[in-house]
């Protein structure tokens, strides 16, 4: 095997990998960097940068892609806390003055094309296998590509940006954190249109507290759009988990402002949730290596740091070892030296991270206490890292916040024990950051004295070597080259590749995903004609209460771009004697190709096309036109309710239904055919069922190829707990596109998606695990 020898390579390719990667680039280092995503490619991950983030994105070179994507400004931070409430506007750093909060898809694209622009070498779809080491040194790595390709890189340095399950930390001997606190809070996040949009809401972060929760509100990208989080005990993840709208109804009504302000608030994307939050510090810097971003320090998302800093830690990386690349020794002095400075750096956020996430919480009097006696931007200039926490907070502010919460509280005896372990904690803290400065070793571990939170569960198990294997392939680039109004609220749009390729060729039922300008990804029938490979068609509904996919296709124009997946098919037309096509509204379209091909093929159907009102009958009139009495139009408004039964029953035995439309539509034409066990029916859902969850239970997945075992707890996903060790394709997350399928070997999938019907809920070869499960305790996969 023949190798490639670089200066620099690095693994992960997102916020502190581009960072490092640029400005290496830039002064003429040879830079590649490997991803195993195919980017733009998203992660769970809130995402939020005040004006000091803002600036490390400039220093990489991509804010002004960053602009392109319309991003909300956010020039003030406005705090309430239990009656007291305080609004301070961002100093600027350099020439910035805002924060932004870009959706990850969004953002890591934009960080990826500018590190790509000064010069790295960026590699997506690329899985690394293991570090090379030689004599105690790393001085390469070995990776697979997008064809299952092996191929080696030799490198003068071998630097690990790839999170907390960082395939580099474990191969030079760091994955084990040498200190790390257990966080008490969970995150449960979800995006929506902003009621407040044209308000001074719109330029404001806000952040609010109740007795054990945090809340916060970011105004998003593009324009208009919202992100909020809640930050409460780690125990209501599960419980967001189990009944996603009722959680979120109760923790909105905790907080009487953000209650207001989403009021009528539409497009809200699904509940999202996440207790992987643990903060640690690794081993950093060692012969030939470095971590940075995640992979080496992780502390608590609740004070929206963790971007900040993985940028931060790229670029500063980058400044150390410039020079230093061309002797190993001189090297390894400066990888040191920068995690001292590392350390230094993020040591004071780390602690307030973890006096932020105890539960139960410190008493939001104090916090509200402290608050009423700043002045300035105090606030603020803890998040742009220009004051330390502990400047704000200091002991004479705590003493007599602590002071003042007795009076208005009474001294009882357990609020007196809480006050003095908190004073306690601090003293502590403060000692520690004073030693640290004239300390030259990594601190250690100093547990509960410094408020780091127990944590007696053994860290995760380190990722194992992959097997190669091809990649799938990614999504494209298209251009909206036509736009038709099919009715008031439908529209076709015609994409042609940006490439100037053909389309690859589809059957009829075929679906792909459309990534959006704004990163949601949505799924949509093929309905153009199958012997135009130069073109595809689309054809979407506007729905204004949806998750915001059709009201922001509604608003694209001729000339924009989006990226397309390859066509999937779960709704195929199999052979059969005759054909009764039933299309509720808008879910004609898959069926539109089907009808061409059976009319071409001479095989007798019809098409019963109903909606509630004759406007929302899209491209009936053209299919009247075309086919004349095989297409019936019927509208309840004009035509009453249809009689399903009367169609159903009169039909030749062997005749096959294929059904898409409303969920009370589809569910009836499956009860009549049941009827029938002459007739075959087939049905595509646009929103998935309601899925059981009373009976979950935990279960264990072996991942066959790299023999490894994933615990999947109640009340997470298979999906979510894959996500933690391998990367795995997916596009809704609710069970109906496909994208995520993966192979079983042994045991028995509980089916609980919106693709299998019939038998082939019986099938023990294959699983989507966004909302699968397994009727066993163990299920192995080929993964």
């Amino acid at each position: 095997m023949q190798a490639e020898s670089v200066d620099v390579v690095i693994v992960g390719s997102r916020c502190a990998g581009t960072a490092m990667a640029a400005p290496l680039a830039r002064a003429g280092r040879t830079v590649v960097v490997l991803d195993r995503a195919a980017f733009p490619a998203d992660t769970l991950s809130t995402h939020v940068l005040f004006p000091m983030g803002v600036n490390e994105v400039a220093r990489i070179g991509a804010l002004d892609r960053i602009l392109a994507l319309n991003p909300s400004l956010m020039t003030h931070l406005r705090v309430d806390f239990v009656g007291v409430g305080r609004t301070e506007r961002f100093q600027q750093v350099g020439d910035i003055d805002y924060g932004i909060s870009v959706p990850r898809v969004l953002q890591d694209q934009a960080l990826v094309d500018a590190a790509r622009e000064a010069g790295a070498d960026i590699r997506d779809q690329c899985t690394v296998q293991d570090v090379i080491v030689e004599d105690g040194r790393a001085v390469g790595v070995r990776y697979f590509d997008t064809t299952g390709t092996v191929r080696e890189i030799r490198a003068r340095l071998v630097v690990g940006a790839d999170g907390r399950n960082s395939t580099v930390a474990h191969h030079v001997g760091a994955w084990e954190p040498y200190r790390r606190s257990r966080n008490g809070r969970g995150m449960v996040f979800r995006y929506l249109d902003d009621p407040a949009a044209d308000s001074d809401w719109a330029h404001t972060l806000w952040e609010g507290r109740s007795h054990d929760t945090i809340a916060f509100a970011f105004p998003c990208t593009p324009k208009g759009r919202l992100l909020v989080l809640f930050m409460g005990p780690r125990a209501e993840v599960a419980e967001a988990r189990q009944d996603p709208e009722a959680h979120w109804a109760r923790k909105v009504a905790e907080f009487p402002i953000l209650a207001e302000r989403l009021g009528g608030a539409r497009n809200q994307s699904r509940v999202m949730a996440t207790s992987q939050t643990h903060a640690y510090f690794r081993q950093s810097s060692g012969p030939g290596w470095a971590l940075i971003g995640d992979a080496g320090h992780f502390k608590d998302p609740v004070l929206g740091q963790g971007m900040r800093d993985a940028m931060w830690m790229g670029r500063t990386l980058a400044e150390h070892v410039l020079d230093a690349l061309d002797d190993p020794k001189t090297l390894d002095s400066a990888t040191r030296r920068w995690e001292r400075t590392r350390d230094l750096e993020v040591l004071p956020t780390y602690h307030y991270g973890n006096l932020e996430t105890r539960i139960p919480a410190v008493p939001p009097e104090i916090i509200a206490a402290v608050v009423g006696g700043v002045s300035g931007a105090e606030l603020s200039d803890i998040h742009q890292r220009l004051i330390k926490p502990h400047g704000v907070y200091t002991v004479s502010r705590v003493v007599r916040a602590g002071v003042m919460t007795l009076v208005k509280r009474g001294p009882h005896p357990r609020l007196v024990l809480q006050l003095a372990k908190l004073f306690g904690v601090e003293t502590a803290v403060r000692a520690e950051l004073l030693t640290a400065k004239a300390f030259g070793g990594r601190m250690p571990h100093l547990g509960q004295l410094v408020g780091e939170h127990p944590d007696e569960q053994p860290w995760g198990r380190p990722p194992v070597t992959p097997a190669p294997r091809a990649s799938a392939p990614k999504p494209v680039r298209a251009l909206v080259t036509r736009i038709d109004q099919i009715s008031p609220d439908v529209r076709a749009l015609t994409l042609s590749r940006a490439d100037g390729t053909d389309w690859p060729a589809w059957t009829p039922g075929s679906h792909v995903d459309v990534g959006l300008p704004s990163g949601a990804v949505r799924q949509y029938s093929l309905c153009g004609p199958q012997e135009d490979r130069t073109t595809v068609r689309v054809a979407v509904l506007r729905e204004d209460d949806g998750r915001g996919g059709s009201v922001e296709i509604h608003r694209l124009n001729e000339g924009a771009y989006v990226t397309v997946s390859q066509p999937r098919n779960n709704f195929e037309l199999d052979p059969a004697p005759g054909y009764l096509f039933i299309a509720g509204g808008i879910g004609i379209t898959p069926i539109l190709p089907m009808i061409e091909q059976v009319e071409a093929l001479g095989i007798p159907w019809q098409l019963q096309h109903v909606a509630r009102t004759a406007d929302r009958l899209p491209f009936g009139d053209d299919l009247v036109a075309r086919y004349g009495d095989k297409v019936t139009l019927r509208s309840d408004d004009v035509d009453g309710r249809p009689d399903l039964a009367a169609w159903i029953g009169g039909l030749a035995s062997g005749t096959a239904v294929y059904c898409c439309g409303p969920e009370g539509l589809m569910n009836r034409v499956v009860e009549l055919c049941e009827s029938r066990p002459d007739l075959t029916v087939h049905i595509e859902r646009f929103v998935p069922t309601e899925k059981r969850l009373a009976d979950d239970r935990a279960f264990e997945v072996k991942l066959a190829q790299s023999n490894t075992t994933v615990v999947v707890p109640a009340g997470m996903s298979m999906l979510d707990a894959l996500r933690n060790v391998v990367p795995v394709s997916a596009s809704c997350e609710n069970g109906l596109c496909g994208s995520c399928e993966l192979s079983v070997l042994k045991g028995r999938p509980d089916h609980r998606d919106d693709i299998l019907h019939g038998p082939d809920r019986d099938r023990t070869d294959l699983i989507y695990p966004c909302v699968s499960r397994s009727h066993d305790a163990k299920l192995t996969i080929d993964a």
